[in-house]
C-alpha cells in the first residue's frame, strides 16, 4: 500500500534495525514529544546516506538534501506510534522507505491524469499553510465537520500534496486541480462501489468499504452517493473513520446511528491514518454532521 507524503512535508520515519544491527536494542521514546523527535532525527540520518536533520521543535525535523530542504512533521506519526506500540517499527520502516524515494527522486512533470482529492482532518491542512509560511494557500476546501478536501498527485509510491509550481505547470488553479482530482477519483471509484450500493436493501445495517486508500475522497462526492439515498427516502448515513474505509447506512432504520457511531469509533481507534468519528448525513445539498446524542 502506498503512503501518504506531502511533496514538501514529509512524515519521517525510523528504521530501528539499523541500531539493532550494531548489537544495540532501540525502541522510540513514546513518552516525550521531544526525545521521540531526537531519535527520529538520528535514525533518520543513519538510514538515509547523504542527508541531515535538524530538529527544529518537538515532532518538527528540518531534513536537507542534495534536492534541497524539506520539512518534516512527525505529529501523525507520533500518535500512530502511541496508538499501535507494537507496530510502530513496522509502520515507520514503510514510511522511511516511501519518504527517502520522495526525497532523492528527481521531480516529475505533473500530468492531470495524476490529479485525485484525498480528504483529511483540518490540523493536515494547518501543517500545510505551515511549510508554505504564507508563500502560497494550501489547494484545499472545507467539506465537512473537521473534514477538508486536498487536492494530491497520485505517484507510483506515494499521495503528494499538490504545491502552487505543480498548478502553474498545469495551467489551474485551485479550484479546477480540485474539481480534476473529484473526476478522476469518480472515474476511480465510482465504477466499483455503484453496483455494491446497488445491492444494499433498506433496513440493512452498517455496511463497510475498504482496500483502496481513496475511499474517504468519496465524501467529496456527495452525487455519487444520490442514487443510494434516494433509495432510503433521502435518508442515508455515511461515515469516513480512516482514509481507506467507509461506512454507511440507512437512516431510517432503528439503531442504525448508535451502529455509525460505535463502529465509527472502533474503527478510528484502530486505523493507521485515522480521519473521524463523526457521522454525517446526506442530504440535496452535501452533507451534515448528525448529533450523535440521538443514537440508541
Amino acid at each position: 500500500m502506498r503512503k501518504f507524503a506531502f511533496v514538501v512535508v514529509a512524515l519521517v520515519a525510523c528504521l530501528f534495525s539499523a541500531l539493532r544491527s550494531n548489537g544495540q536494542e532501540a525502541a522510540p521514546p513514546l513518552s516525550d514529544e521531544q526525545a521521540f523527535t531526537e531519535f527520529a532525527a538520528k535514525i533518520y540520518e543513519e538510514t538515509t546516506p547523504g542527508v541531515k536533520a535538524r530538529v527544529v521543535a518537538p515532532l518538527w525535523l528540518k531534513i536537507h538534501t542534495g534536492r534541497g530542504d524539506f520539512q518534516a512533521y512527525l505529529n501523525t506519526a507520533y500518535a500512530t506510534c502511541q496508538r499501535h506500540g507494537s507496530d510502530c517499527e513496522d509502520f515507520m520502516r514503510r514510511q522511511i522507505k516511501a519518504m527517502a524515494t520522495a526525497f532523492t527522486a528527481a521531480p516529475s512533470t505533473p500530468t492531470t491524469a495524476e490529479l485525485r482529492v484525498t480528504v483529511r482532518p483540518s490540523s493536515y491542512v494547518d501543517e500545510i499553510a505551515a511549510v508554505s509560511r504564507g508563500k502560497s494557500a494550501p489547494i484545499a476546501e472545507p467539506l465537512v465537520g473537521d473534514l477538508w478536501v486536498i487536492g494530491v498527485r497520485d505517484e507510483p509510491t506515494t499521495i503528494a500534496t499538490l504545491s502552487q509550481s505543480e498548478l502553474d505547470t498545469l495551467k489551474l488553479d485551485a479550484a479546477g486541480a480540485l474539481t480534476v482530482g473529484k473526476r478522476n477519483v469518480e472515474a476511480r471509484l465510482g465504477a466499483i462501489v455503484r453496483p455494491g450500493f446497488s445491492q444494499v436493501e433498506p433496513g440493512d445495517g452498517v455496511v463497510g468499504l475498504s482496500g483502496d486508500d481513496y475511499l474517504a475522497s468519496l465524501l467529496a462526492l456527495p452525487d455519487l452517493w444520490t442514487p443510494l439515498a434516494e433509495r432510503f427516502d433521502g435518508q442515508l448515513y455515511v461515515a469516513a473513520p480512516a482514509s481507506d474505509y467507509v461506512i454507511f447506512a440507512d437512516a431510517r432504520a432503528e439503531g442504525n446511528l448508535a451502529r455509525m457511531a460505535r463502529e465509527a469509533a472502533v474503527r478510528a481507534r484502530a486505523a493507521k491514518r485515522p480521519l473521524s468519528t463523526d457521522v454525517f448525513e446526506w442530504t440535496p445539498t452535501g452533507w451534515e454532521v448528525v448529533d450523535l446524542a440521538k443514537a440508541k
